[in-house]
């Protein structure tokens, strides 16, 4: 006795697996591309076109209109931010340092800082600016 079987084709999709797995990628991306953090400090940004990159690893310098210095929201003194911010480098050299001044701040305060920055390890830098919208 012979048994024959029927090999039938697939005539549907099993479309649902594919647009759960589509549906989380997408809920994944919205949520994680809302973690962007900001400095809690009211500063003023400088308004820019062109659009500037976000890296993981960065260390906030912040300096707000009463020329008060900040690093990663935590006050410092100006004397104090070369060995402080070279404690930060050490522990990893691949920090970015994200600098945060006032529109109104002078650019020789903002030189300063960076000198100060470049002399305490850093050779990588970002001004932070508000991304100017266009309106058409």
């Amino acid at each position: 006795m012979k048994i024959r079987t029927h090999k039938k084709r697939i005539q549907t999709a099993a479309l649902i697996s594919f647009t759960d797995v589509i549906f989380l990628l997408l809920i994944f991306l919205l949520i994680s591309s809302s973690f962007i953090t900001h400095s809690g400090i009211k500063v003023n940004l400088p308004n820019s076109s062109s659009q500037q990159n976000e890296y993981n690893k960065n260390i906030n310098l912040t300096l707000n209109k009463k020329n008060e210095l900040f690093i990663n929201d935590e006050f410092v003194s100006w004397e104090a931010l070369p060995e402080k911010l070279n404690k930060m480098l050490v522990d990893d050299p691949e920090q970015v340092v994200v600098v945060r001044a006032d529109e109104e701040i002078m650019l020789r305060q903002i030189v300063h800082l960076l000198d100060l920055a470049k002399l305490s390890g850093s050779n990588r830098f970002f001004i932070a600016t508000e991304i100017e919208l266009k309106n058409e």
